[in-house]
C-alpha cells in the first residue's frame, strides 16, 4: 500500500507499506531505480549518539555525503528516523536538495509521522527523505533483513557501498549483512561506538567479539578518519564507488 505524506516543513514523501510476502522486484519500481547512478547504505547511530559525536560527524554528513549525493545522483538507503546520522543527513538534504531518492526503511509499529499518531512509536520519520518503506515488526532491528534485501537488489543495478558512522549493536548486525553481500564498507574512524569498534578491530586484525570478528573475515573494509573533513570524504567515496568498483 502506498500513500503520500506531507511534513510541516513543506516536504512530501512516498510511503510504502510492505509485508513479509512483498516482492522486492515489485518494490523497486516504486523507488525510481533509473534515477540514480550509485547507492550508499548509511548505517549508524540514532538516539544513542552524544552531542559531541553528532558535532564531530555533522560536516561529513551535511557537507560530505548529502552534498555528494546531490552532485552525483547517489541514492541513500538508511533507517529513516529523525535522529542521529539520519537527522544529520536530512539536514544536508534540506540544504543541498535532492537529485536521487533518499529511502528510509523502518518497522511501521515503531514510528510516527504527520497524520499517523502512534502511541507505541519510539521515533518520528525524518522529514527530508523522499521515500519510506515500512516493514513488519515491533522494534528496530526487525527491518534489517528487508533493508538489506533491498540494498542487494539495488546494488545489482549500480555501484554501491556501506558507510558506517557511530552506531550500536544493530549497526554491527547491519554491517555484517553488507559484508556477506560483498558490498564495500567505509568506516568513519573517530565517529564513536560501533564504527570505532570495527576500526580498532580492523587495525588489530582480530576481535574478541564473534560478530565483529565475522565482519573482519567477510568484509571489504576501508577506514576514513573523521578529521579529514567532508571534501576528502567525497573524494574517497567517489573513488570507492566508481574507480574501485569498476576497476
Amino acid at each position: 500500500m502506498e500513500e503520500m505524506i506531507q511534513f510541516p516543513n513543506g516536504w512530501s514523501a512516498r510511503l510504502i507499506r510492505v509485508s513479509s510476502e512483498t516482492s522486492i522486484p515489485c518494490l523497486l519500481a516504486a523507488l525510481d531505480p533509473e534515477s540514480f547512478r550509485a547507492l550508499v547504505v548509511l548505517s549508524g547511530g540514532a538516539g544513542g549518539m552524544s552531542h559531541e559525536e553528532m558535532k564531530s560527524v555533522r560536516p561529513l554528513l551535511v557537507d560530505g555525503l548529502a552534498q555528494l549525493a546531490t552532485q552525483e545522483r547517489i541514492a541513500i538507503l538508511d533507517g529513516g528516523t529523525n535522529s542521529g546520522v539520519m537527522a544529520l543527513l536530512g539536514e544536508g538534504v534540506a540544504h543541498h536538495g535532492l537529485t536521487a531518492p533518499v529511502i528510509g526503511v523502518c518497522p511501521a509499529a515503531a514510528v510516527t509521522w504527520p497524520g499517523n499518531p502512534n502511541p507505541r512509536a519510539v521515533a518520528e520519520l525524518e522529514p527530508h527523505h523522499s521515500h519510506f518503506v515500512l516493514t513488519p515488526g515491533e522494534r528496530f532491528g526487525a527491518e534489517t533483513k528487508f533493508l538489506y534485501a533491498l540494498a542487494d537488489a539495488l546494488g545489482e543495478r549500480v555501484p554501491s557501498l556501506t558507510l558506517v558512522v557511530n552506531g550500536g549493536r544493530v549497526t554491527l548486525e547491519e554491517v555484517l549483512h553488507s559484508a556477506h553481500q560483498g558490498r564495500p564498507i567505509v568506516v568513519l574512524k573517530g565517529s564513536g561506538r560501533a564504527a570505532d569498534v570495527i576500526a580498532t578491530a580492523w587495525e588489530k586484525g582480530e576481535s574478541d567479539d564473534p560478530l565483529v570478528d565475522e565482519i573482519l573475515r567477510w568484509g571489504d573494509i576501508a577506514l576514513f578518519d573523521v578529521g579529514k573533513g567532508p571534501e576528502n570524504l567525497k573524494t574517497f567515496i567517489r573513488r570507492k564507488l566508481w574507480e574501485e568498483c569498476n576497476g
